[in-house]
C-alpha cells in the first residue's frame, strides 16, 4: 500500500464533500439527527401552553450557516397564516408539538413566507417576540451576523 492509499483510507470524508474541520463545534451527526427531529413535527399539531390546538406544523427552517433546525413554520388557522415558533422551545410527541407559549404571542407573530426563509434582521425581530434574550439561544449564534444576510432558509 502507498502513502495514497493510506491517506484515502484514514479519511473519513467522501470524496465529493469536505473533510469536516476539527476546529469548529459544529458536530454534522447532531446537526442532521436535529433537522431530522424537526422534519418529523411537519404535519404534527401545534399546542401552545394553555394545551389549545394552533394549527399544523407546516414546514421547518434551518441555519443556513450550519444548517441546524432554528424555527417551525406553523400554519395558524383556515386561512393558512403562517408564524414561526423557535424550535429549541417546543417539545415534539408523536402527531404533537408543544410551545411554551401563551396563544396571543403565537398568534402576534410576524407572518412569514416559509419559502423565503429569514433574514437576520427578521430572526432577530422574531426571538425578540418570543422574549429570548439578548446574547442568549439563536440571538447569540445571531450576533456578528449583517442584519441583512440569510439566517434560517428551508429544511
Amino acid at each position: 500500500m502507498d502513502e495514497q492509499d493510506v491517506k484515502s483510507e484514514q479519511s473519513p470524508a467522501a470524496p465529493d464533500q469536505p473533510a469536516p474541520d476539527p476546529g469548529t463545534d459544529a458536530d454534522p451527526l447532531a446537526q442532521s439527527s436535529g433537522v431530522e427531529e424537526a422534519r418529523s413535527c411537519v404535519g404534527s399539531k401545534l399546542d401552545e401552553l394553555g394545551g389549545a390546538s394552533m394549527g399544523r406544523i407546516d414546514s421547518v427552517l434551518a441555519d443556513a450557516l450550519d444548517g441546524s433546525p432554528t424555527w417551525l413554520v406553523v400554519r395558524l388557522g383556515r386561512f393558512g397564516r403562517r408564524a414561526a415558533v423557535p424550535f429549541d422551545f417546543v417539545a415534539p410527541a408523536v402527531g404533537h408539538v408543544w410551545a411554551p407559549f401563551a396563544r396571543e404571542v403565537i398568534r402576534s407573530a410576524a407572518e412569514l413566507d416559509p419559502a423565503g426563509g429569514l433574514s437576520v434582521a427578521d430572526e432577530r425581530e422574531l426571538a425578540a417576540h418570543y422574549g429570548v434574550q439578548e446574547g442568549a439561544g439563536r440571538l447569540a449564534a445571531l450576533a456578528d451576523r449583517p442584519p441583512e444576510d440569510p439566517a434560517s432558509i428551508p429544511a
